[in-house]
């Protein structure tokens, strides 16, 4: 087995799936999130996970998995900022963001952060095993 280059992380293909499915559940909220701006918010964040897709397939280092996990985190406080902005201001949820698609996006984004915080935690205990880098 041949070890990635120096700085260089192997995320396993279960991060990577879970960014994918992140960008179509995000998408599916961008065509079916009721309010303006929870559309435009969902189609930003697509955008957004396509772009960390790219990155893990270009230089998966560090800062690329953690950003990856910050992704994640910001998915996660979007759903639940939509179902409160919804909820404060006397209306009921947002179309979609309750239905499936807001579910996957979730569940998604939230696996997304433990999967990326493992492959960080992994990547420090291989790094501390080699020794002080010379």
């Amino acid at each position: 087995m041949t070890t990635p280059p120096t700085g260089l992380l192997s995320p396993p293909k279960l991060l990577l799936g879970l960014v994918c499915a992140s960008v179509v559940a995000h998408a599916g909220l961008a065509v079916v999130g009721g309010a303006l701006w929870a559309q435009v918010m969902s189609a930003v964040l697509a955008l957004a996970a396509l772009a960390i897709v790219a990155l893990l397939l270009q230089r998966p280092v560090p800062h690329t998995v953690l950003a990856t996990a910050l992704y994640g985190m910001v998915g996660v406080a979007s759903f639940l900022a939509v179902l409160g902005a919804a909820l404060a201001a006397g209306g009921s949820p947002v179309a979609g963001w309750v239905g499936p698609w807001g579910i996957a996006a979730v569940i998604v984004d939230s696996s997304a952060v433990r999967i990326s915080a493992a492959v960080l935690r992994r990547a420090e205990r291989e790094q501390q095993s080699r020794g002080p880098a010379t």
